[in-house]
């Protein structure tokens, strides 16, 4: 279950997710959870959320992200992410399983606290502050999209 964590308040409901975090100006969605164990089959059942987020966005790219305690390099690679930063494209991920959470500057420079859980969709719009983390369970697998085939890059350095 989604979790959202706001000016001292905790927030489960999705209907109040989606409303803060649409007023905070980034998408939160709900999609069907489909049981698939390769990344080509969590595309292919995918493909027309996939395919609408292409054509009505202008992302070019799909693929699939898995972190979990057995990855090598584990902390070196949530290092890269668990500190403020932002990417000049939007960030979207669409979690299959597992839970991470994002730190994520709203409109007026107050941060939110949302734990995503499969099902979740989430865009933070480019140039927006931001910050992830696994949570305990150390496991998050993904769906990521980008305006570019190339990705993007984590800038740490202040708001331009």
């Amino acid at each position: 279950m989604a979790k959202l964590e706001y000016f001292g308040q905790t927030y489960t409901n999705e209907d109040e997710i989606h409303s803060i975090m649409n007023s905070a100006g980034i998408l939160f969605e709900r999609w069907p959870l489909h049981r698939a164990t390769s990344d080509d089959q969590i595309l292919k059942l995918y493909e027309s959320e996939i395919n609408y987020l292409m054509q009505t966005r202008g992302y070019v790219a799909a693929d699939m992200v898995a972190l979990k305690s057995t990855t090598p390099n584990l902390t070196e690679i949530t290092s890269r992410y668990n500190k403020e930063h932002h990417h000049t494209d939007d960030e979207v991920r669409f979690t299959v399983e597992g839970e991470g959470v994002f730190e994520i500057e709203d409109n007026t420079g107050e941060f939110l606290k949302f734990t995503a859980t499969p099902g979740n969709l989430i865009i933070i719009p480019a140039y927006r502050r931001h910050l992830f983390y696994l949570t305990q369970q150390s496991n998050i697998r993904c769906i990521r999209l980008f305006l570019d085939k190339n990705g993007w890059e984590a800038i740490y350095n202040d708001f331009p």
